[in-house]
C-alpha cells in the first residue's frame, strides 16, 4: 500500500501542474487570439501584408530560438526561477505591445512574448520529464496537450469578441492577470529541479542557431515577394544550420545534443511533430483569414467557426491514453495523423461548413501531439529530460512558424486558388508523416 506521505507527495506533484498548465494557456491565447483580431490590427496600424505576417510569426519564431536557452538557464538556474521570469516578462511585453501605437514596436513585442513563453514552456516541459515516471508522462502530457487545445479554442472567439469590442488592445491586455496569477501559483506549487552538473554555455552555438532559423524563416515567407533579398538569407541561414549542426558534434556537451536523432523513433516522431504542427496552426491563419476576407465574416465568426478544431485538440490530448488500451502508440500516431490529413484535405475544398473537417484536423492533431511528446521521452533517458524537453519545444515552435510561414506563402503565390493549394500541400506533409517507419529505437552510433 501507499504511504501517506507517498500520498502527499505525489498530490503535491499533480498540483504543480496547474501554473504549469495555466503557463501553457497563456502562450495558447496569445497565438490564437492573435489570428482573428489581426485584420483589426493591420487596419489600425496600417500593416502591410508582410508586416501582419509577421505579427503571427514572430512569436513562435522567436519562442524556438531562445527555447533551448531557456532549458539551459532552467538547468543552471533552476527551471521554477527560469519560469518566473519568463512569467513576469510576459507581463510587462504585453503592457508595452498593448500601449503601442507602431507595427514595428509590436513586432518587438511579440517576438519579447516568444521568448518569454519559451522560458516557461520549457520549465514546464522540462520538469514534466524530470518529476513524473514513464507511465505518469503520457497523461501529464495530455493535459498540456488539451491545455493547448483549450486557449486555442477560445483564443480566436476571445480575439474576435475583443476586436469588435474594446479594441484589439485587448488581446495583449489580458494576458497580463493570468500571467500574475500563474507566477504566484508557481513560487508556491513548482519543485525548482536542475541539473546536478550545470551546462556549458556556448556563444558560437547560441548566435548560429538563432541565424540559421531566423534566416530560413525568413527566406520561406519572402522568397515570393522578395526573391534575391530571400534566397541570401536562405543561404545565410543554410550556412549557420550547417556550423551548428557540425559544432554540436564536436562538443563535450553541446548546446543541442543532435546526437538523439540518430535514435530513429526520436527523430520520426520529431518529424511528425514538425509536419502536424505546422498544418495544424497553418490551418488556423488561413481558415481565419478565408473567412474574413474572402467570405466577408466577422472576426467573432471566424472564431466561433474555428471553435470545433481547437475543442477536438483537447478532446484528443486527454482520449490519447486512454486509446493507448486498444492501439500501440505508433499505429495510434499513423491513425491520427490520417485523420489530420483527410480534415485538411476536406477544409481544401471549401464546404459551406467548416465543422466537420475541422473536428477531424483538430481530434488528430490533438492525439498527435500528445503521442509525439511523450515518445521523445520514451526514446531517451532520464536525464536527457531538459534536452529533450527542449528539443520538443523547438519541434512545436518551429512547426507552427514553418506552418504558417511555408503554407502561407503558398497561399499568397497562388492567387484564386490559395485557399485549397495551401490547405492540399498541409495534407500531403502529414500524409508523409505518417508512413515514416520509426521501429528501430537506437542506433549502434
Amino acid at each position: 500500500m501507499t504511504s501517506p506521505s507517498a500520498q502527499r507527495s505525489a498530490a503535491r506533484t499533480w498540483l504543480a501542474m496547474v501554473p504549469m498548465l495555466l503557463g501553457v494557456l497563456i502562450g495558447a491565447l496569445a497565438i490564437s487570439a492573435t489570428t482573428t483580431a489581426l485584420p483589426a490590427m493591420r487596419q489600425d496600424l496600417h500593416m502591410t501584408d508582410a508586416a501582419a505576417i509577421w505579427i503571427v510569426d514572430i512569436y513562435p519564431l522567436a519562442l524556438a530560438v531562445t527555447l533551448v536557452i531557456a532549458a539551459r538557464a532552467g538547468d543552471q538556474f533552476g527551471r521554477r526561477t527560469v519560469m518566473v521570469v519568463g512569467l513576469a516578462g510576459f507581463a510587462l511585453f504585453n503592457l508595452i505591445g498593448g500601449m503601442t501605437d507602431s507595427a514595428i514596436v509590436l513586432i518587438a513585442m511579440r517576438a519579447l512574448l516568444g521568448a518569454s513563453e519559451a522560458a516557461v514552456i520549457a520549465s514546464v516541459v522540462s520538469t514534466i520529464g524530470a518529476v513524473f515516471h514513464p507511465g505518469e508522462r503520457v497523461l501529464a502530457y495530455g493535459l498540456w496537450t488539451a491545455t493547448f487545445g483549450a486557449g486555442s479554442a477560445f483564443g480566436p472567439v476571445a480575439g474576435g469578441i475583443l476586436a469588435a469590442g474594446p479594441g484589439w488592445r485587448w488581446t495583449l491586455y489580458g494576458g497580463i492577470p493570468l500571467a500574475i496569477v500563474a507566477l504566484i501559483l508557481a513560487l508556491l506549487l513548482v519543485p525548482n529541479t536542475r541539473t546536478t552538473r550545470p551546462p556549458h554555455w556556448d556563444p558560437l552555438s547560441i548566435v548560429t542557431s538563432i541565424i540559421a532559423l531566423g534566416g530560413i524563416v525568413y527566406a520561406l515567407q519572402h522568397v515570393a515577394t522578395q526573391p534575391l533579398p530571400a534566397i541570401a538569407m536562405g543561404v545565410v541561414g543554410g550556412v549557420s544550420g550547417v556550423v551548428f549542426v557540425r559544432r554540436q558534434l564536436r562538443l563535450h556537451d553541446p548546446f543541442i545534443d543532435v546526437g538523439l536523432f540518430r535514435i530513429r523513433s526520436f527523430s520520426v516522431a520529431y518529424l511528425r511533430i514538425i509536419a502536424s504542427t505546422g498544418a495544424s496552426a497553418a490551418t488556423v491563419y488561413l481558415v481565419s483569414l478565408h473567412l474574413q476576407d474572402a467570405r466577408g465574416e466577422t472576426a467573432l465568426m471566424a472564431g466561433f467557426a474555428l471553435l470545433p478544431q481547437a475543442i477536438m485538440i483537447a478532446l484528443g490530448g486527454v482520449l490519447a491514453p486512454t486509446l493507448l488500451r486498444w492501439m500501440s502508440s505508433n499505429a495510434l500516431t499513423i491513425v491520427a495523423l490520417a485523420i489530420q490529413a483527410i480534415g485538411l484535405v476536406w477544409l481544401a475544398t471549401d464546404p459551406a461548413s467548416l465543422m466537420v473537417p475541422l473536428l477531424l484536423a483538430g481530434f488528430g492533431y490533438g492525439v498527435i501531439g500528445t503521442l509525439t511528446a511523450a515518445a521523445l521521452f520514451d526514446a531517451t533517458e532520464p536525464e536527457q529530460a531538459g534536452q529533450v524537453g527542449a528539443i520538443q519545444e523547438v519541434g512545436f515552435a518551429l512547426g507552427s512558424g514553418l506552418g504558417v510561414a511555408v503554407l502561407g506563402t503558398i497561399a499568397v503565390v497562388s492567387g484564386t486558388m490559395r485557399f485549397a493549394f495551401a490547405l492540399g500541400v498541409g495534407a500531403a506533409l502529414v500524409g508523409i508523416a505518417a508512413v515514416l517507419d520509426p521501429r528501430f529505437t537506437r542506433s549502434s552510433g
